[in-house]
């Protein structure tokens, strides 16, 4: 599978401590009408225990520029790593300021698969900025993805 380009993402939602987050690469668009996304996380992850208990999560495609947030959502104690990163509350959800493509969904289902959760989300909010150059993981390194025209 690392020879299958896909985009960067952090996952993000709240606790009652404060926001959480991880790393995600199996992250799509499932639906246009009604606009919907399908995350797929581990179903131990701290990350996916606190989106069934909230309701909701946001998905933050990463630049190239924020690459070193990749390690920092996917490493470490999970709740320290939103240390040093802005973000803002958007329909009560962590998204990155600086992150090219946020959106907020509430959660519509919730399926076991093997030792994952897949997420379905219905999207409550959006936003994306075209000049910045998205990050993508092939065959276990990040690159720069296409730039934005």
């Amino acid at each position: 599978m690392a020879h299958l380009p896909t985009f960067v993402t952090v996952i993000t939602t709240t606790s009652d401590t404060g926001p959480v987050g991880c790393t995600a690469s199996a992250v799509l668009s499932l639906s246009m009408d009604p606009p919907s996304m399908l995350v797929s996380l581990a179903a131990d992850s701290h990350t996916a225990q606190h989106i069934r208990h909230q309701g909701a999560f946001a998905v933050n495609a990463l630049s190239w520029q924020q690459r070193a947030l990749t390690q920092q959502f996917a490493d470490g104690d999970p709740h320290h790593r939103f240390d040093g990163v802005a973000h803002t509350l958007r329909h009560g959800q962590p998204v990155l300021t600086n992150a090219p493509v946020g959106v907020v969904c509430t959660v519509e289902t919730v399926q076991r698969a093997l030792d994952h959760l897949l997420l379905v989300g219905r999207v409550t909010w959006s936003r994306h900025r075209t000049e910045h150059t998205p990050l993508v993981y092939h065959q276990h390194r990040t690159h720069p993805g296409p730039c934005a025209s």
